[in-house]
């Protein structure tokens, strides 16, 4: 039963989206760009006469040339370990990096760990969204599913599906593990045959929206009075 399970769990790898990569490149560029002009720009802005702006040169630039170059070694240290392709297949998931290394979060070395009184697999927020919690070897890892890594060289498009495998993984050849309802909750996932599920995902868009046009409604009529109160 096991091997039949296997045989028909095909691996899934990670899609590079190339509309979302090529507009987070160009949009960080110009965004670093702008940045480096306000930056470049700030002692002609705040001296008012050539001496001043001549002595806050000279103590500025080659701090900002200082700051320049440990920013692009921090970045060339980042990019080294930047997360190129995801693979999920049965034994687990694969993160293969920049500089040749695989790091992986294998189903066989996951262990129970009660998260939340009784399940193994939970999420975490972090960063305004929800990551996976599991107990890879006696420590807790966060199983990362982020779009886009540093350096902006690649826009994973098909993570929704790399998740949603990765936790059939889990349910199919660790059945002993309890998985948090929650999980299928935050990433809208049947829990029956571990599709997305559009009706509840759309249900939580549009009550998100309604609540965000009371909000604003609400905001706008208090500061409409506000308004004409004052004036």
């Amino acid at each position: 039963m096991q091997e039949d399970i296997r045989k028909d769990f095909l691996p899934l790898v990670s899609k590079t989206w190339w509309f979302m990569t090529w507009l987070t490149r160009i949009s960080g560029m110009l965004l670093l760009l702008a940045a480096f002009l306000l930056i470049l720009g700030l002692p002609v802005v705040i001296s008012d006469k050539v001496v001043l702006f001549v002595v806050i040169a000279i103590l500025y630039y080659p701090a900002l040339a200082f700051g320049l170059y440990r920013f692009f070694l921090h970045q060339k240290k980042i990019r080294k370990r930047v997360v190129r392709k995801i693979r999920v297949d049965d034994q687990g998931i694969h993160y293969k990096r920049a500089d040749g290394t695989t790091d992986h979060v294998l189903y066989q070395n996951l262990k129970k760990y009660c998260f939340s009184d009784e399940y193994d697999v939970s999420i975490t927020p972090r960063n305004k969204i929800y990551v996976l919690w599991v107990n890879d070897g006696g420590s807790v890892a966060e199983v990362d599913f982020d779009g886009i890594e540093a350096g902006y060289s690649s826009y994973i498009g098909n993570l929704k599906a790399l998740r949603r495998r990765y936790i059939q993984g889990i349910v199919y050849f660790r059945p002993d593990l309890h998985i948090d309802p929650l999980v299928y909750d935050v990433y809208y996932i049947n829990p029956v045959d571990f599709t997305f599920d559009k009706k509840k995902y759309w249900t939580a868009f549009a009550q998100t929206f309604a609540i965000l046009i009371v909000c604003c409604t609400v905001l706008g009529i208090i500061i409409l009075g506000l308004v004409k109160w004052l004036f």
